[in-house]
């Protein structure tokens, strides 16, 4: 898979609305992990996990189908990790920001309700459990969203202040999460904690639709929605950099509260 390049493209126009697009993105491909007390068992693995061992010379193959494998119990929740359902994917709120540039903006997401995460497929895995960095490889065909948003900030010297609700549909939805993981133990036991989360994303096609509640009853509010379409593609492509940022972040703790309920043991047989 090939990653998008970052590359900046000021001399293009920007929406401050499509923020909100390109944070949602990936928001979507993320398994949505809330805190946890529990902690498993080193004896017993549960249904949903398909262990491997780093000796298996199709090690990468194996951790593919442990994602695969994960993807029914997830739609309808796992309650001992207190995971709760990921169809729809429920998210609260998010914030990001984007202070560089000739964009500068703060965008809060709120209320969002997500429809079509349950349906990703991991494509491919390549990983090196002795530095604990797994890379993944993700595909989901069709994501649609809805939630308020509230943006402020300047484009170009310009003040934009836009708050309201949002409908957004993305289809053919491809990104690669690169994991950088270290070793913790908790008393006595081993686990996986997540140090870094890099993540990419690119998509085949896009709609997006507001209905600003500052700028009702006048022209902006549908101009916003025609531009958005019309110039969805370059958009994402000069955003990428800050949503993703903002994603990794919050990935990072949601896949946490997973990983440290987890022993190693359970899902990676032959750890010491």
């Amino acid at each position: 898979m090939v990653i998008p390049s970052y590359t900046a493209a000021a001399d293009r126009p920007v929406s401050l609305t499509l923020i909100v697009r390109a944070s949602l993105l990936i928001t979507a491909i993320a398994t949505f992990f809330q805190p946890a007390e529990a902690v498993l068992s080193v004896n017993a693995t549960p249904e949903y996990i398909h262990s491997c061992r780093k000796a298996d010379v199709q090690f990468n193959s194996c951790i593919k189908e442990t994602f695969n494998h994960l993807r029914p119990y997830l739609i309808n929740g796992i309650e001992e990790l207190t995971v709760p359902p990921i169809e729809p994917l429920v998210i609260p709120k998010m914030q990001m920001e984007n202070g560089h540039g000739a964009v500068r903006v703060r965008a809060i997401l709120s209320n969002m309700t997500i429809h079509g995460a349950s349906n990703y497929t991991v494509l491919n895995v390549r990983s090196d459990m002795n530095k604990y960095r797994i890379d993944l490889g993700l595909f989901i065909p069709h994501i649609e969203a809805t939630g308020n948003y509230d943006v402020n900030g300047n484009v170009l010297l310009l003040p934009v202040r836009s708050r309201g609700e949002f409908w957004a549909s993305f289809e053919n939805v491809t990104a690669l999460a690169k994991l950088y993981g270290v070793e913790v133990n908790k008393e006595g036991v081993k686990f996986m904690k997540t140090e870094r989360l890099g993540i990419g994303f690119k998509l085949e096609k896009s709609d997006f639709k507001i209905k600003d509640a500052i700028n009702m009853q006048n022209v902006i509010g549908e101009a916003m929605n025609v531009f958005l379409n019309e110039n969805s593609a370059e958009i994402i492509e000069e955003m990428k950099p800050a949503a993703s940022q903002a994603i990794g972040k919050h990935f990072k703790n949601f896949l946490n509260n997973a990983f440290l309920q987890i022993p190693l043991k359970v899902w990676l047989k032959d750890s010491e």
